[in-house]
């Protein structure tokens, strides 16, 4: 596969671990889109509380762009939570929908149920110490799971360690090369 592949999901899925290991399988550069704003612009909630959540996704979208001009080589990305769904700047959203949709976008998901996955990513992201409340996370990603399945090329339920999950995913990736 010649295209960019973009890891997709909600926070606490295991984007950034998957990712390291799926792009070590395939020889490519890894990139996790968080940790690029953190050796950048600086610590996302700091950032979010002084400048604002929509400065934030425009300076995120930024460093997105800049990676892939910069890139001559297709490469492997963890995308941040809401990079493709937040609910402000809806003209940098579409923007960063319409590239994604140029590369192979891989939704993880931990359960194919949509409930027990809501269970365990609300209780993951509640236990990140990031003051988020289950009553609020709980819907929020259920409102967003459609949005992040439309914009996937494939899904990925992810169980055991982050080398199991990128085996997997590489596994899919190599079934989508035989019959694209």
């Amino acid at each position: 596969m010649d295209r960019n592949i973009f890891l997709i999901g909600p926070g606490g899925i295991g984007k950034t671990s998957s990712g390291r290991n799926l792009a070590e399988l395939l020889g490519r550069e890894f990139i996790d889109l968080d940790e690029k704003f953190m050796s950048g612009p600086g610590h996302i909630g700091q950032y979010i509380s002084e400048h604002g959540y929509a400065k934030y996704v425009r300076e995120n979208s930024n460093l997105f762009f800049e990676h892939i001009n910069q890139s001559a080589e297709p490469f492997v990305a963890a995308l941040s939570s809401g990079f493709l769904i937040a609910e402000v700047e809806i003209e940098t959203v579409q923007k960063n929908r319409f590239a994604v949709r140029n590369g192979h976008s891989v939704l993880l998901l931990p359960h194919a149920d949509p409930d027990e996955c809501a269970d365990i990513i609300v209780s993951r992201q509640v236990q990140r110490g990031l003051n988020l409340r289950e009553e609020i996370e709980r819907p929020k990603f259920l409102e967003r799971l459609p949005v992040y399945r439309s914009l996937a090329d494939q899904v990925t339920v992810i169980q055991g360690t982050p080398e199991e999950s990128a085996k997997a995913i590489f596994v899919q990736l190599r079934g989508v090369e035989k019959t694209g």
